[in-house]
């Protein structure tokens, strides 16, 4: 997550640009641990909520996000 440019570290689902979190302080904020997990949500997943960007840059910025470390 940290290495996104595009993407903001939000919990605000309501937002027009694109976010990203954990369910744990997004969309399952409400939930426990053991809830998520019941639902098969493990702590470790990422929600990434698309915005309004251009698809390219948000592809773009995905891919260096995701590029091993050299």
């Amino acid at each position: 997550m940290p290495r996104l440019k595009l993407a903001h570290a939000a919990a605000n689902l309501g937002a027009v640009e694109t976010i990203v979190g954990p369910p744990a302080t997004t969309s399952h904020v409400e939930c426990t641990p053991e809830e998520r997990a019941a639902m098969g949500i493990p702590e470790s997943l990422i929600r990434y909520s698309t915005g309004i960007e251009a698809v390219e840059d948000l592809l773009a910025d995905l891919a260096g996000a995701l590029r091993p470390f050299t």
